[in-house]
């Protein structure tokens, strides 16, 4: 059961579907391949909404930027677009010029050129670092 607190998921829980979800892109990143936002949710067991998968995926990248790693987060995709969504754009050291702000930004699903290259840029990073690293 997902336990939430003001609509939002308690620490102990977001610090746990973190921990549960981590290792999950990590072994896509190893296999330089994408996953959809609905299948991280099936891997770890259901009973997470969209909204609070992107809480988990903003923890773990959040944790990933300050251990300077790159964003694991730019490996979970949706299904329609196969692109990030645009809480990705919302994430520590996004470029001011496509930084996203507000939640209606990252609920839009439209990316822009600049947006798309940065996710590219982004994704390679991801790969190439998990393709040097064990951990």
């Amino acid at each position: 059961m997902v336990r939430m607190d003001g609509g939002r998921l308690r620490p102990d829980t977001l610090r746990e579907y973190a921990q549960r979800a981590r290792p999950i892109l990590i072994e896509v990143a190893k296999r330089e391949a994408l996953i959809t936002y609905g299948e991280l949710i099936d891997r770890l067991g259901g009973g997470l909404g969209r909204g609070y998968i992107a809480e988990v995926l903003d923890q773990i990248s959040r944790t990933e930027c300050n251990e300077r790693r790159p964003k694991l987060s730019a490996v979970v995709v949706r299904s329609d677009t196969r692109m990030v969504g645009g809480g990705f754009f919302g994430l520590p050291q996004t470029p001011a010029a496509i930084r996203r702000s507000t939640r209606e930004e990252w609920q839009n699903p439209r990316l822009s050129e600049a947006d798309r290259q940065y996710w590219q840029n982004e994704l390679q990073e991801v790969y190439r670092y998990w393709r040097e690293h064990d951990c």
